[in-house]
């Protein structure tokens, strides 16, 4: 029996569509448990006892979705979105020629070419729209889908009578209206809102079909002494591998021969380059520096840390429940209700109205749905979310879906990563400590002109210090890298070394207890210290660190202040972890957390309250993605970016605090919309319905229901529009 069935679900809309595919799934006895994410638009079904793959099938394909095994997701995503766009474009260029007809020029026999331009928009173009208001009828619900298609049908089949039997519409004193823009128009712009959300959704495929590409596809295997370029994918534990210099590692091994410095920043997230000798660990999908090793391969396939790194990617962003917008939570509601009352509306003129009973109680029945039509409702949000993210874009704010400005508002919790984050993510020579009488610029010509022979991550930062000082090059001879402790040369035929307190008590001269303080106490501030020394003297001490970002302290005070708590996560040490929280003012801090742990941080947060990550690298992407919303540094690491929620584009930090604040002006507006939106039809439902005909003779003809709703949705639009107004 499979443990379980991972089936990529085609068709679905909304994420009522994802819940009824659940609920339906978790009905057959044989299934355990059944979820299904409308994002991935894929289902993971977790069987009870044996059951077979075509019966799931079948019931999904029963309730009026598919299951495509065959193509890659990143292939139904984008083919998803071409035909969204396809459609929109099509649906726009007929909707324009409509109106056009409809208010500035009237031909001979209008409403028939209304009547033929409509039809393509309303059956083809807007299937999408009522087949699956069949299904939820076949099933007993209703979702944004029914309010569509029974709103424009409405529009649709009732001009279409107008059109083929005014004499019947004439002959109850009412004059002839066509609302054939009115379905088409509505069809258009809600195509349109979910081509934009197909689009933002296709970047979760892509950022976990990066994570896969970050292993090099072939390697040098060493066997009986030969050397032999084969797959990555024919390796097997115990095999052993050769990386040269600038070769991406390809699996999980361990260093047997050789000695290199390896980036590891895309899985750990720390920018310094790490060591790596015999008997050390290297991880697949890293950068390997200048020097070539030979590596015994000790994990492959799902087993790597990499792996494990895109499982967590996929299922954090599995797991991660959508939020139902509000007009999908009251559809379900509102639509039956506004059908009855429709229904309602018939017999009652058809039973107790005036002559021409028949005709009265038709346009009674179609003037209560064309004024429910969803048309403002449908806008509602989509409109507030299209300004706002127009506007945020424009702040360098890049915001992927409504869910997330939702979710934002709501923010209890803020996880910083700190390399890239609250840091710049450069390593900078950030202290040079003289001693024995020596001075800093006689500290940087020696260090500098060591360091340049080097491999070594602080080497660059020496070179810009250096180069700023104006630091003159001179020769090195007899220059000597010694693994994991330093270097040495002779500068003008003296011996010089920089390296760590390991290699300085190597040479043999004891180290003052004063000096030793000294670089515990660089340790504890959260640089990386090393000493400069020649076979004579002590010269002093270099300090090397992350320099923290200028605009790091007021963000996290301006959290404080919002009520936010701020939390840093770190794969850095201790102290280095202690000093940049103390920098920045964060109270909470975890430190030595590898990717999978920091995801358990973020879950254990979000059990807490709605929790948001911010970071940059590969190593932060499963807690970007597990995070309720995760926000990623426009620097950071394209697949940072593709997994996160939100994009600081210009890597400003800063731009965290515009975003809440937008989020929070965004969620009153989207109020504010639903109000206006359903207001029209608290008050129109019942005048269509007729209640004030026995009083006052007044009834609402289709033509005041559609301009009703058109009153509706120029308020909402209009109080969107305000959004542009936002200020930081």
């Amino acid at each position: 029996m499979a443990e379980k069935f991972e089936l990529p679900i085609m068709g679905m809309s909304c994420a009522a569509c994802a819940s009824r595919i659940e609920r339906e799934l978790n009905k057959l006895e044989n299934i355990k448990e059944a979820r299904v994410n409308f994002p991935l638009k894929k289902a993971v079904i977790i069987p009870k006892r044996d059951i077979e793959l075509k019966e799931i099938i079948s019931l999904i394909r029963d309730i009026g979705y598919d299951v495509d095994i065959e193509s890659d997701v990143t292939v139904r995503a984008q083919k998803e979105e071409t035909e969204l766009k396809r459609a929109f474009i099509w649906s726009a260029c007929f909707s324009a020629v409509i109106m056009v007809f409809s208010m500035w020029m009237v031909l001979p026999y209008n409403n028939f070419i209304l009547f033929l331009l409509t039809l393509p928009v309303q059956f083809y173009f807007g299937m999408r729209f009522h087949k699956p208001a069949v299904l939820n009828l076949k099933h007993f619900t209703a979702d944004m889908n029914t309010l569509i298609s029974v709103g424009t049908s409405a529009a649709f089949f009732y001009s279409a009578f107008v059109t083929f039997f005014p004499h019947v519409i004439m002959r109850a004193g009412i004059e002839p209206h066509t609302y054939f823009d009115s379905s088409a128009t509505i069809i258009t712009l809600i195509l349109f809102g979910r081509y934009l959300e197909s689009k933002a959704k296709t970047k979760t495929y892509t950022a976990i079909k990066m994570l896969y590409e970050l292993s090099p596809k072939e390697c040098a295997l060493i066997r009986d002494g030969k050397e032999m370029r084969v797959s990555v994918d024919t390796l097997e534990v115990g095999d052993y591998v050769l990386i040269r210099p600038g070769e991406k590692v390809p699996v999980d091994g361990e260093v047997t021969e050789g000695n290199t410095y390896v980036d590891e920043s895309m899985i750990t997230g720390e920018s310094i380059p790490v060591h790596k000798g015999v008997s050390h660990e290297v991880i697949g999908g890293t950068v390997n520096g200048k020097g070539s090793v030979v590596v015994k391969v000790t994990r492959i396939g799902k087993d790597t840390v990499l792996s494990k790194v895109i499982r967590l990617v996929e299922e954090a962003q599995f797991t991660k429940a959508p939020v139902q917008r509000l007009a999908d939570q009251v559809a379900g509601v509102f639509v039956p209700i506004v059908i009855l009352i429709s229904i309602g509306a018939f017999f009652v003129w058809y039973i107790f109205g005036p002559e021409p009973k028949l005709t009265n109680a038709l346009l009674s029945f179609v003037s209560v749905l064309i004024i429910a039509c969803p048309c403002a409702l449908g806008l509602a949000t989509p409109t507030a979310i299209m300004v706002s993210t127009g506007v945020g874009a424009k702040k360098g704010i890049l915001i992927k879906s409504a869910e997330v400005l939702e979710l934002t508002n709501k923010v209890r919790y803020v996880l910083f990563d700190k390399t890239g984050t609250l840091t710049e993510g450069v390593i900078e020579l950030a202290d040079v400590v003289p001693l024995g009488g020596y001075s800093e610029r006689d500290i940087l010509f020696t260090a500098y002109n060591l360091e340049k022979q080097s491999e070594h991550p602080f080497s660059e930062a020496l070179r810009r210090k250096s180069e700023e000082s104006k630091i003159e090059s001179a020769g090195v001879d007899n220059f000597q890298a010694i693994p994991g402790k330093g270097i040495k040369g002779e500068i003008d035929g003296k011996t010089y070394f920089v390296g760590n307190i390991s290699l300085f008590e190597e040479t043999g001269k004891p180290l003052d207890d004063g000096i030793v303080q000294q670089y515990q106490a660089k340790e504890r501030e959260g640089t990386s210290p090393v000493i400069v020394w020649n076979n004579d003297n002590l010269m002093g001490i270099l300090a090397f660190s992350d320099t923290v970002r200028a605009e790091s302290k007021g963000v996290i005070d301006e959290l404080k202040k919002m009520g936010i708590e701020a939390v840093m996560i770190t794969g850095d040490s201790m102290e280095g972890a202690k000093t940049i929280s103390g920098k920045v003012g964060i109270e909470k801090y975890h430190y030595r957390i590898l990717p999978d742990q920091k995801a358990d941080i973020v879950e254990d947060f979000k059990r807490r309250g709605i929790t948001l990550m911010v970071g940059d690298g590969i190593n932060d992407a499963p807690s970007l993605a597990t995070a309720d919303v995760g926000v990623a540094m426009g620097k950071g690491t394209d697949i940072a970016i593709e997994s996160a929620d939100v994009v600081l584009m210009k890597g400003q930090l800063s731009k965290l605090i515009s975003l809440i604040k937008l989020s929070r002006k965004t969620l009153w507006v989207i109020k504010e919309n639903l109000f206006w939106a359903f207001i029209y039809n608290i008050l129109g439902i019942p005048i269509a319905f007729g209640v004030l005909y026995p009083f006052f003779g007044i009834r609402l003809e289709p033509m005041y229901g559609a301009l009703a709703m058109m009153i509706s949705s120029v308020s909402v639009v209009t109080n969107s529009l305000r959004l542009k107004l936002f200020k930081d």
